[in-house]
Order: C-alpha cells, then structure tokens, then sequence
C-alpha cells in the first residue's frame, strides 16, 4: 500500500477553511422527526427536501498530483531493493574460492537501478516546480492558484527530504562495502609484496575520507596505481569494483548536493515560521498587559460615573436651594 500522508499533509496546510455554507431552512419534517421514537426514519428521510448543503473544496490539481504518485511508488521501492544490496554486499565480502562473476553482476545491477531510482526522483521534483496548473477556471480565482502552487512545494520539499534521507542510506552502505573491498585489496597487496611479486614504488595507501566525493576520488587514484603496479587478475576485479562503487558514490553526492538546496529552502521556511511565532507570543503577551488595563479602567468607569452622578445631584440641589423663593412671615 502506498502511504498518503503527505499529500493529505499538504492538503490540509494550503486548505483556508472556506466560510461560504448554502444552507436551506429545514422543514417541518425533522420536527416531527425529532418527536418520533423512531430515529430510523430520521435518518432515512425518503426524498424528503430539506438538506444542508456545504461547500467542499475541489479534488487535487492533476498538473502535480501524478508527478507525485510516482515519486511515492518509486521511493516504496527502495528499502526494499536496498536492503537486497545490502544481503548481496555481505555474501560478496565473505572469503571463498568460487567464481563470483554472478554475484558481481548482481551487485552491479542493483546499484545501477538504485542509482537510477534516485536520478528519476530527482527529476520528477524538479518537475513539480517547473509545472504549472494547465485548467483555467471560470470565474478566475487568484487564491485558487495560489493555494495548489503552495500545495506543489510543500510536496516537493517533502518528497525530497525523503529522496535525501534514502540516498544517505544508500551512500553510507556503499562506503561501508567499499571499505571493506579496500580492506581485501590491501591484504592481498601485502601478501604480493611479500612474496616479492609487487613493489612497494608508487603505491599510496587512501587515508581516512570525510567526504564521499573525495573518498571516490582517492578510490579513482589508488585504483590507477594498483594497475599501474601489477596485472593480477584479482588486482583488476577488485579495481573494476572499487570504480564503480566509486562512481556510483560520486553520483550519489552530487544528487545529495541537489536535494539538499530544496531541504534548506524548507529549513529557512521553518525559520521563519518560527520567528513569527515568536513574535505572536510576544504580542500576545502585550495584548494581555493591555486587556488588564482595560478590565482596570472599566471597572473604574462605574464608580466614575456614580461620583459624577452625585455630584450633578448636590449641584441641582444647591440651585434649588437658591432659587427657591423664600415664605413670607406674617
């Protein structure tokens, strides 16, 4: 089964919650429905016109949905096909006297298809950014398209964080199996050299590598300088093997390299969501300051407005008290 979570994802981040509801004025069914016992029939209400009509969102874009799809299937694939290779690598390594020409063609094949796996992902996110809805909807709606191209990259970084996690998977086994390979190649140089049937002139053991792209580098140079010393049958397979894991390394990194703009791009926009809602909590907690002044001055409104109340009555009162015409005594 295909995993769609991330469409769903993506889906619902470019989803604004539509607040347009069509909605009809209920009949006098579903009052007498409501008094029944029977809510069956409330339920059920055979053709009955009153309804609730809600206002949906269309289905997905298909300009980018099916690019997706097929980056899904192909990345379903790959654990699968890497946990093969990885059974391969540790039957290869393994000390025997047997041909082993099967075995190597097997490997070969699978990292090629892997490789070729990856390069396909690749160019298929990079489609979801050069594609571009090809409907025009009557009436035009600039959100509308505004909302799937958010939906597109919001896929495409994810789908190529996943490309990005899977290829360091397959790097890092391929430099484990390299190294190992390198490991048997020494030994049996030492054992040549020993039995006088190498020199030790022009050969340069390969140092520790922090880099896969200077590690396949070093592998290239170390393998020109095993052929260069001898012509051993062994020296030669174990030269072929080591370049083309080389080569598929460097590969590797360079796809890593491509993928890794996409994932940063990500990164910046977590960023910046993260500093807008820092910048949220601190308005919020502005907004609470203000509200406690607010509550303080309403509550002081009454007692204001009481005084001032009081104070027009003492006020009426002293006019009274002027103007009121005096009782003559008789």
């Amino acid at each position: 089964t295909r995993s769609r979570t991330l469409l769903f994802l993506s889906y619902r981040d470019s989803r604004v919650p539509s607040t347009r509801f069509a909605r009809s004025r209920r009949s006098d069914y579903y009052d007498d429905v409501y008094s029944s016992a029977d809510e069956h029939q409330g339920l059920m209400n055979n053709g009955d016109p009153g309804y609730i009509a809600v206002d949906l969102n269309p289905s997905p874009p298909e300009w980018w949905s099916g690019v997706a799809d097929q980056v899904e299937v192909i990345l379903a694939a790959v654990p699968a096909k890497i946990a093969a290779l990885d059974k391969l690598h540790a039957k290869h390594v393994l000390p025997g006297f047997a041909d082993r020409s099967q075995e190597e063609r097997d490997i070969e094949t699978a990292t090629t298809d892997l490789t070729k796996d990856f390069r396909r992902c690749q160019s298929l996110i990079q489609r979801i950014g050069v594609l571009g809805p090809t409907s025009h909807p009557f009436p035009p709606s600039a959100s509308s398209a505004g909302h799937e191209t958010l939906a597109a990259k919001n896929v495409q970084r994810g789908l190529a964080a996943r490309v990005q996690e899977l290829s360091a998977t397959f790097r890092k086994k391929q430099r484990v199996y390299m190294e190992k390979l390198q490991g048997h190649a020494i030994k049996n140089q030492d054992l040549l050299i020993a039995s006088g049937t190498l020199s030790l002139k022009g050969l340069e053991g390969m140092s520790a590598v922090d880099d896969d792209v200077e590690a396949a580098s070093h592998t290239r140079t170390q393998s020109l300088s095993l052929e260069q010393a001898g012509s051993s049958s062994e020296f030669q397979l174990r030269n072929r093997e080591l370049n083309e894991i080389a080569n598929s390394i460097a590969g590797l990194a360079e796809l890593f390299k491509d993928l890794s703009v996409l994932v940063i791009d990500q990164g910046t926009l977590l960023d910046s969501v993260e500093y807008n809602i820092e910048q949220a909590s601190v308005s919020m907690q502005e907004a609470v300051e203000d509200l406690k002044v607010a509550t303080r001055y309403q509550k002081n409104t009454g007692r204001r407005k009481c005084i001032f109340l009081l104070l027009l009555i003492i006020f009426g009162l002293i006019l009274v008290l002027i103007f009121k015409p005096r009782r003559s005594h008789s």
